[in-house]
């Protein structure tokens, strides 16, 4: 993938944006340690880590348009005096520069400005939650219609969504938390006021985001109980015809024998007779059933 074109300098060279090879030729003796080099060429997810006084890591940050497919790849280092970002062709070196621009030289330090770049990575998720909430309205009004099927596939995607969102928020929660513990050490009181802060927004979030996966499971539970409801309605309905054909079939069967000793064969009032008998068996069948509440829910 293409490098950047030109490293991005804010204040007195706090900010930089680099691709991997140009930070590696930067900071050699960074890039000697081997964990440190492993995490940021190959982000697998959200992390950070403190060793000896720096703080790298990773960030995957799902596009919030599909949540499952689309991301944002990037790496960062914290030093004492700079904050790099490692940027193979992903979207952020956009919202550093916005940022950059709206701070107009006059950053505090380069951890502040990182605690204020994961901030703004969360600024608009709240919205999205809520647009979630919506649709989640909006699919459980479906349950009872003829579509019910085509709504169960998009409670599965849903769920699928949910689960990708909370685990990123997780891990947004443990970044916070290690950088955290970096800032006590170095005494950066802002620092620690700006983590609190976030660490609240980011676990409210996560707190959001995992009561719309219980409300989506609660809804399915709902349909499959439904579902559940209509087949043991219509394995009653077929257990109460069979009740009430069973001794008919036996009466068409034993008088289907046709032996020559069967008086009622040769009777004149022999077929009417079985006739009424089977329409006051099964009329019995009815009342009983109805009656004693046989087979109802």
């Amino acid at each position: 993938m293409e490098n950047q074109e030109t490293p991005i300098y804010a204040g007195e060279n706090l900010i930089e944006i680099l691709g991997l090879e140009e930070f590696q030729k930067k900071e050699p003796d960074i890039c000697s340690v081997h964990h440190l080099f492993k995490v940021i060429s190959h982000p697998e997810f959200c992390q950070a880590s403190n060793y000896h006084g720096l703080i790298y890591g990773t960030f995957i940050i799902p596009s919030k348009k599909n949540l499952q497919i689309s991301r944002n790849i990037f790496a960062f280092c914290l030093t004492p005096d700079r904050l790099y970002f490692i940027d193979e062709g992903s979207k952020v070196e956009k919202k550093v520069r916005k940022m950059l621009e709206e701070y107009d030289d006059e950053i505090k330090s380069p951890l502040v400005f990182l605690l204020d770049f994961m901030e703004s990575l969360i600024r608009e998720d709240l919205y999205t939650l809520q647009g979630y909430e919506k649709t989640l309205n909006d699919l459980a009004l479906r349950m009872d219609q003829e579509n019910a099927d085509n709504a169960s596939k998009d409670f599965l995607y849903m769920r699928n969504e949910l689960n990708a969102l909370y685990v990123y928020y997780e891990q947004l929660t443990n970044m916070a938390e290690t950088i955290d513990q970096a800032a006590i050490q170095s005494g950066d009181k802002i620092a620690q006021n700006l983590l609190s802060l976030y660490i609240q927004r980011v676990n409210h979030l996560a707190s959001l985001t995992h009561t719309q996966k219980e409300s989506l499971t609660q809804i399915l539970d709902m349909k499959q109980a439904k579902l559940s409801e209509r087949q043991n309605d219509l394995v009653n309905l077929l257990t109460i015809v069979t009740s009430i054909f069973t001794p008919l079939t036996f009466i068409t069967g034993w008088f289907g024998m046709n032996f020559v000793n069967m008086h009622l064969l040769k009777e004149p009032w022999g077929y009417p007779g079985v006739i009424v008998f089977c329409l006051i068996l099964t009329l019995g069948q009815i009342i009983v059933i109805k009656k004693w509440k046989i087979f109802h829910k």
